[in-house]
Formats: structure tokens, C-alpha cells, sequence
């Protein structure tokens, strides 16, 4: 009898503890879906990102699209500043481009890939982008 009270206080334990954690909400920098799209924001996390390498029939790599959907976390109303900048293996900043949040509700979640969530990165470059980092600021 003993064994098997110790034993569910033991697995309840393990369960409370594997469900329990902290968190720093000073930063959220969080590694997306692909591995190699990174987020750094405190107002707004992935809901979902692609990452397209689009090559030519020769097998170049001739751009590099990246396109996000964002779930607003910051509790309220917000219109922000989204910057765009690939990066090499060598972490070399290679190109930035800027888009912009307009009054997205506090808790909406982007549904659709639209224009306004997508960046190509076009040219001789492309070949070398490594990674990519989405910082997005409050305006």
C-alpha cells in the first residue's frame, strides 16, 4: 500500500513539474517554424511563418520569400513596425525590408497570407541568405 501511494505522489509530481515553468517576458524571441525564421518581439508571436527558397531550372537559388501570420500577445490594441533582415552563415546582414501593423485587436491572429505578410528577397544574394530575423517594435 505504501509503495503505490508513493508511487502517485512520485507521477504527480512529475506532472506538475513538467507543467510548470517560467517565463520571460522581457523579450520573446522565439525560433519559428522553420528553423531558420527567428522572431524578436514582445508584442506579437508566430502563429504560423513560411520560408521558400525559389530556384531556377538550372537549381540557383534566385529568391527568398519569407511570409509570417502573427498572433498579437500584447493585451491591447497595437500598430507596429516589422523589419525584415536576412542574413548570412556568417551573420552578415545581406538585406532589410520594412512592412507595418495598423491597429491589429488585442488577441487577433492573422488568418491568410496576404501581400502585406510576405518579403522577397530578390537577385545574386539570395543564394547566400542563411537566416532570417523578423523584429517587430510598437510605433
Amino acid at each position: 500500500m505504501k509503495k503505490a501511494v508513493f508511487c502517485v505522489i512520485a507521477v504527480v509530481i512529475c506532472i506538475c513539474s513538467a507543467l510548470s515553468g517560467c517565463q520571460n517576458t522581457n523579450s520573446v524571441k522565439t525560433q519559428g517554424r522553420p528553423q531558420n525564421v527567428y522572431l524578436d518581439s514582445t508584442i506579437v508571436e508566430f502563429a504560423n511563418v513560411t520560408y521558400e527558397e525559389n530556384s531556377n531550372k538550372s537549381g540557383s537559388i534566385e529568391s527568398v520569400t519569407v511570409g509570417w501570420l502573427f498572433h498579437n500577445i500584447a493585451g491591447k490594441q497595437i500598430s507596429a513596425k516589422i523589419d525584415v533582415k536576412f542574413y548570412d552563415k556568417n551573420n552578415l546582414f545581406l538585406y532589410n525590408s520594412t512592412k507595418y501593423i495598423r491597429n491589429m485587436p488585442a488577441g487577433y491572429t492573422e488568418q491568410s497570407f496576404q501581400l502585406a505578410n510576405k518579403v522577397t528577397y530578390e537577385g545574386a544574394g539570395a543564394a547566400f541568405v542563411d537566416h532570417v530575423v523578423i523584429s517587430v517594435t510598437e510605433m
